[in-house]
């Protein structure tokens, strides 16, 4: 059986103020993923166009971050809320955003037309594509046949807060399943920032009808 371990990283910055001590500088704002879905819940707002081709881009191809770029510079990324650097990041808080506007639930028919997912990547793409995005895409054809098993489960994950302990505990509770979507005796160690990422990204192909990441899947 598969392994599947889970590596949990807190990059944290604690800043002490003593009473009394002279005062210095304000330090910089931490970039977090939490400032990168306060930067999507604006530009949902806004109903920012770009935004909406986000998913549309194959992740790791050459210029696929170009929405993300042109919709994120803009009035909704202020100074004081730095977003966390990583295609990843960004592309999973469009899809788990989006999911919640479009879908009352995976299966159920959309609110209104949804946006556009990437086409099933073939072998000229593959071929030339370089080793990160491989694996991005293989995780998130992972992610994909999950989401297809269990789609329940998989929306049900997205009703838990971002790195919280209900959050580690459904990724343990989900883990068997899972794992039988990698490749036998395969071990992963993945973030639950990133493995919601991925998820977020799967289940809004799955909820759009178009799951497969590689041409020729059934």
């Amino acid at each position: 059986m598969a392994r599947l371990a889970f590596g949990f990283s807190l990059a944290a910055l604690l800043v002490a103020a003593t009473a009394g001590a002279a005062a210095g500088p304000k330090p910089k704002p931490v970039p977090t993923i939490g400032n990168i879905y306060i930067l999507v819940d604006c530009l949902v707002a806004a109903k920012d166009r770009d935004l909406e081709k986000v998913l549309s881009t194959v992740p790791g191809a050459p210029e696929s971050e170009m929405p993300w770029l042109r919709a994120a510079i803009g009035e909704c990324l202020v100074d004081n809320r730095p977003i966390l650097k990583g295609a990843v990041y960004a592309r999973g808080a469009v899809a788990e955003r989006l999911l919640y506007r479009d879908f009352p639930a995976i299966g159920a028919a959309p609110r209104h037309r949804p946006a556009a997912v990437f086409l099933p990547v073939g072998k000229d793409f593959l071929a030339t594509a370089t080793r990160p995005a491989l694996a991005g895409l293989a995780m998130l054809d992972a992610a994909s046949c999950f989401v297809r098993s269990d789609p329940a489960a998989a929306y049900s994950f997205f009703r838990t807060a971002r790195e919280s302990a209900e959050e580690r505990s459904k990724i343990t509770e989900l883990a068997p399943r899972l794992a039988s979507c990698l490749p036998k005796d395969e071990p992963l160690t993945i973030s639950p920032a990133i493995l919601r990422a991925y998820l977020a990204e799967a289940a809004y192909r799955v909820a759009a009808g178009q799951p497969q990441v590689f041409e020729g899947q059934s």
